[in-house]
């Protein structure tokens, strides 16, 4: 038994491997506590990083040249404040401003077959509706763009055109929205990003025809806000917050840039990734508790087993050593195939993501995030296994013996 002084003897591993097999039933039940914990820190670890590396790309393809004006000082107050219909002309004239473009919306009835069902409609005013496609929210797959002399005619979202009502929507039909027959003259391609995929279940047509289907008075849901070249964009932005304040006599609105949106949405999913990951450490520190219990059961089992190890010479430490690798492999068992599952998961979620809102979700396991959820196994199935390792090591040899 000298060879099991050293933790990582091959011999040790042999014996300890050859324990956890001949007693296969409580083996498993002990890993599955590992894998079910390692699983679940993998898989929110892995979709939290996704989908901050996601939102973080969604940002920069609204480019850095974008600022948003939004109604309300938070998301709270935005639900009951609103932007003047003057601020996107007011914001257009302010030095360092390319353009200013004021997006509308209002819920519609849409009737197509037999069914009539609630849709929400975005409008631009008909000398601003190119600048959809240039901020990227509106691509044409089929059929054409709308340009400032539509009329009566609408572009529709691909989530709209097909799966939304029983029969798919062509281009050139007719939709009756508001008792209003409206022409379908182009289907949009799905969004690739967040902010694109508003419109993707969605209507699209010019402010002055969205007036005309709506009983109240529009505002607008948001200005978008291209910035010259060569401009800062802090400087446009405090110019913007300067103006608008002034003309609204207090700031009921916000301005974010797509770096200051990212950064806000990445402290969120971090938080929410950290808390979510403490929860799943709970799982796998009840599965420590169950490796505990089963180690403690297989003390008492082969208490004669050991009784005769100690009576050939085996040590104290030796006996601990074999008790601790068997925690140690149930540890690496589960933390392996743990991980292999998170991986799995996550990669599920991620096609799932794509495949119904037709959005950008890549995640990847790194080898560092694998590589400490492993350790982490190993450590927990160790720890659990120490007390059971002591109270085996500690057994009188002769009284041992006596036990059958």
């Amino acid at each position: 038994m000298s060879n099991a002084l050293n933790f990582f003897d091959l011999e040790l591993l042999t014996v300890a491997f050859n324990n956890l097999k001949s007693q296969k039933l409580r083996s498993a039940l002990s890993i599955l506590g590992i894998v079910i914990g390692i699983t679940a820190i993998i898989t929110l670890i892995s979709l939290g990083e996704g989908l901050n590396a996601s939102v973080q790309q969604q940002f920069d393809e609204l480019g850095t040249n974008t600022l948003t004006v939004l109604p309300g000082g938070g998301f709270a107050e935005s639900l009951f404040s609103e932007l003047e219909e003057d601020d996107a002309d007011t914001i257009e004239n302010i030095r360092g401003v390319e353009s200013a473009t004021a997006i509308y919306l209002n819920t519609v009835r849409v009737e197509f077959g037999e069914e009539t069902k609630s849709v929400i409609v975005y409008g631009v005013k008909a000398n601003k509706i190119g600048n959809l496609s240039d901020l990227g929210f509106v691509r044409i797959e089929e059929g054409r763009d709308l340009v400032p002399q539509d009329s009566h005619n609408i572009v529709i979202g691909p989530r709209l055109a097909d799966g939304f009502f029983e029969n798919e929507i062509l281009l050139r039909e007719n939709l009756k929205v508001n008792d209003e027959k409206l022409r379908v003259v182009g289907i949009m391609e799905s969004a690739r990003h967040f902010f694109g995929a508003i419109f993707n279940s969605a209507i699209v047509t010019t402010f002055e025809d969205l007036d005309r289907l709506s009983d109240d008075d529009l505002t607008p849901f948001r200005v978008m806000v291209q910035v010259a070249p060569g401009q800062d964009m802090d400087d446009v932005k405090e110019r913007i917050e300067a103006r608008l304040e002034k003309d609204h006599d207090k700031k009921d609105f916000q301005i974010t840039s797509p770096q200051q949106a990212a950064e806000a949405a990445g402290s969120i999913i971090s938080i929410l990734q950290l808390v979510l990951a403490g929860i799943a450490a709970i799982s796998l520190i009840v599965g420590g508790v169950v490796i505990m219990n089963t180690m403690i059961m297989a003390v008492a089992e082969r208490t004669h087993e050991i009784g005769v190890l100690k009576a050939i010479g085996a040590t104290n430490y030796s006996i601990q050593a074999i008790f601790l690798a068997e925690a140690a492999l149930i540890g690496l068992i589960g933390g392996v195939i743990g991980v292999i599952l998170g991986a799995l998961l996550s990669q599920g979620a991620s096609f799932a993501v794509e495949a119904s809102l037709g959005l950008s979700f890549q995640v990847s396991i790194s080898p560092t995030i694998a590589g400490i959820a492993l350790g982490f196994s190993i450590v927990v199935g160790v720890l659990s296994g120490l007390i059971p390792a002591i109270i085996a090591s500690r057994l009188d040899p002769i009284e041992a013996m006596r036990h059958h």
